[in-house]
């Protein structure tokens, strides 16, 4: 009811994607001064130069463009491209999960070891509150060793990269398998999963991108038939603060920037 209210007012007044607030120092610059400082909650922020919020976080290109790279697109390759590969093959799904469990991921692992990765994440009281939360949540109902790499992979890509975070921060507010009615009417949390998937496929602008999300959602649909893995990630979804997770303002003040329609829920793009 509030996203529709918002869309009729907005309609009304003749609102447009080119009229909400977004980062601007990329138009005329190609760098803009930053202070590194931290917020009220301890938090690692960056302050730019005339942009109206600061960047949740501190990515640092080195590692961006370097071993962050290396390391999706070992990822990419190993997993998701290897995976599509093997299920239009026709291998049963049972044994991809098996190989990518034990084989693939141990190759990534060695991989993330060799590029020094740990001596880089950033400590979890200083992380961005929807990482602290997600690591916080992961700790809780995965704590294996095994378990807790992933975790801190995960926790490291989203730090670095806010490409891959707002859209994580994005999917979780249709995703939220915590909501009363999804409750009331016991809602398939996978189906809800894959659904999110397809409306952060839809607000893509790119169409590389679309096909990129379409393929993550086939492979980590396949993982879930897992019954291991889906236990803990039903468990990991009820135990996420989601709503500490969705977007903020100022997230979506750079989200804009990424060729996503961001406000897509009241605006017409």
């Amino acid at each position: 009811m509030k996203y529709w209210i918002i869309r009729k007012w907005y309609k009304l007044i003749k609102k447009s994607p080119i009229d909400m607030p977004m980062i601007g120092y990329w138009k005329t610059k190609d760098h803009v001064e930053a202070k590194l400082t931290e917020n009220e909650d301890g938090e690692t922020i960056m302050i730019m130069k005339d942009e109206q919020y600061p960047q949740p976080g501190f990515p640092r290109g080195y590692l961006l463009f370097g071993k962050l790279s290396k390391l999706k697109h070992e990822i990419k390759n190993q997993i998701f491209n290897d995976s599509w590969a093997m299920l239009e093959d026709g291998i049963p799904d049972q044994e991809i999960i098996d190989k990518m469990k034990n084989e693939v991921f141990d190759k990534i692992f060695q991989l993330a070891d060799e590029l020094g990765w740990q001596y880089e994440i950033v400590p979890p009281e200083k992380m961005y509150k929807p990482i602290k939360e997600i690591y916080r949540a992961w700790t809780k109902v995965a704590p294996s060793e095994r378990s807790l790499k992933i975790r801190d992979l995960l926790c490291w890509v989203l730090t670095e990269d806010d490409s891959y975070r707002f859209r994580v921060q994005d999917m979780a507010e249709y995703f939220n398998p915590n909501k009363w009615y999804y409750k009331l009417f016991r809602i398939d949390p996978i189906k809800l999963f894959g659904k999110a998937i397809d409306e952060i496929t839809y607000a893509e602008v790119i169409g590389d991108m679309k096909e990129k999300q379409q393929l993550l959602k086939r492979i980590l649909l396949m993982f879930l038939k897992d019954k291991r893995i889906k236990e803990l990630f039903i468990a990991f979804i009820r135990e996420v603060n989601w709503k500490k997770v969705f977007l903020s303002k100022g997230d979506r003040y750079h989200y804009r920037g990424k060729y996503v329609k961001v406000d897509r829920r009241v605006l017409e793009y």
